[in-house]
This record gives C-alpha cells, structure tokens and sequence, in this order.
C-alpha cells in the first residue's frame, strides 16, 4: 500500500503518478466515514464520526467542511494462481477496505487526544513503546 496525503477533498485525478496499464487498470474506490456502512460486529459508539464529542460530522460532510484533506491509498495485489486469483483479490480488498474505514473512523474520534502533540510528544512515547516492547520480548 502506497499512501500519499494531500489538501484537499479527493479532486486530484492520478495523484501516484500512474502511466499505461497500471493507471488503465487501477479502481478508484471512495471511502467516506460517516456514509459508508459498516460491519456491526465493528461498530462501536465512541468511534461514530456522527456522534463525535468535539466536531460531529453530518451526512454532508465532505462538501460544508472548510479545510480537508485526503490520504489516497494506492493497493496493489498481486496473486497468481489460475482459479483462486480473482476470489483472493476481492477478499484481500474486501478486508483492507474494512480496516481503512475502521481506521480512518477511529483517526478521526481521537483526534483530540493527539492534536495537540509535540514532536517531542510522540518521541518520548516511542522511547516508551520500545521499551515496554522490548520488555514483553524478554518475558
């Protein structure tokens, strides 16, 4: 996965730079985290981008937010196999589309937590995480 953020509400047409077959065969695939519909095993209130606390989206937000900006994610799959190739392709979609949605939701309901953050911030919580990892390694 190849990702590339950029201002901006999803408008730039080949954002990767794609040329012949790859850009005639790439798939465009919109993810909007308040309108897509989820899994309800995934649902979980605090990450409803409806029923944010500190911003709530509604329905139409994409179009009346002021400033955005779009992560566009380039997926590229390459199975070979004569006969399972294009059902473990459509799985393996499937389930990054999922954990994106997911994702992005969540990002989005947290962002209070992180916003404000220095980069000094995040690099004495990586000197924290590597430690209590390195910890759990040696148990």
């Amino acid at each position: 996965i190849t990702t590339v953020n950029k201002p901006g509400n999803a408008d730039i047409e080949n954002v990767h730079n794609l040329t012949g077959q790859r850009l005639a065969k790439r798939e465009l695939d919109k993810i909007d985290i308040v309108n897509d519909s989820i899994d309800p095993a995934d649902y979980k209130e605090e990450y409803d981008p409806k029923k944010y606390d500190h911003g709530a989206l509604n329905e139409n937000w994409q179009e009346s937010s002021p400033t955005m900006m779009t992560s566009y994610k380039l997926v590229e799959i390459k199975f070979k196999w004569f006969g399972l190739q294009t059902k473990v392709e459509a799985v393996i979609i499937k389930g990054i589309r999922r954990l994106l949605v997911n994702f992005f939701r969540q990002l989005y309901c947290t962002q209070h937590t992180w916003r404000s953050l220095t980069m000094s911030d995040i690099r004495a919580m990586e000197v924290q995480v590597k430690k209590e990892l390195n910890e759990t390694r040696n148990e």
